[in-house]
């Protein structure tokens, strides 16, 4: 994982945000005030001030750029694919290739700051929708498909908070397990 301090002399402000998402993981929200967050980047306020108009319009880019980052193009690139099945392998797939350490720590974050747990609603409704979504094209009713997608989800987040951490492939699998479960075999399954 790239540290921080390696990005700090970087100046857009899609490297502003990546670089809070990193100080995020490895310091807390605390350091996501203005001046920490400066310091910790070695540079001035004016320089923080010139992309963002003021600590709410930052963490509001920075939610939205992890919303767009984490579900928006997960989704689209497990949409490349044709059948619901190969969709969710492909999410699946995407979501053990990436880093998604920032997850526990902005939903600890979101029990402190209200404005948090807002966002978290909008990512949490479009992830279950979409796994929703999926599980009814597989010809799942909707009011199951729509409690599968709730089971897998809430699952896929509670095995991030087990001690000592499973890994990635992990969690994926076991979230996977239960819902199989309610899947309908396809058509050239065979026992």
């Amino acid at each position: 994982m790239t540290s921080y301090k390696d990005k700090k002399n970087k100046s857009s402000q899609l490297d502003w945000l990546e670089f809070a998402l990193e100080v995020l993981i490895e310091k807390g929200p605390e350091s996501l005030k203005i001046a920490p967050l400066c310091d910790l980047k070695g540079v001035t306020k004016g320089s923080f001030y010139h992309h963002f108009k003021n600590r709410v319009a930052f963490i509001d880019a920075l939610m939205t750029h992890w919303y767009t980052k984490m579900t928006l193009d997960f989704i689209s690139q497990a949409n490349i694919e044709d059948s619901p099945i190969d969709k969710l392998k492909k999410l699946d797939e995407v979501i053990a290739s990436q880093n998604i350490e920032a997850e526990m720590h902005i939903r600890a974050w979101a029990l402190k700051e209200n404005s948090i747990a807002l966002h978290l609603e909008k990512i949490d409704q479009q992830r279950q929708e979409y796994l929703a979504h999926c599980y009814a094209e597989l010809g799942v009713v909707k009011e199951t498909a729509n409690d599968l997608a709730v089971m897998a989800y809430a699952n896929f987040l509670g095995m991030q908070q087990i001690h000592p951490k499973p890994s990635v492939e992990t969690i994926l699998r076991v979230a996977a397990l239960a819902s199989r479960q309610f899947l309908p075999l396809p058509h050239n399954h065979q026992d």
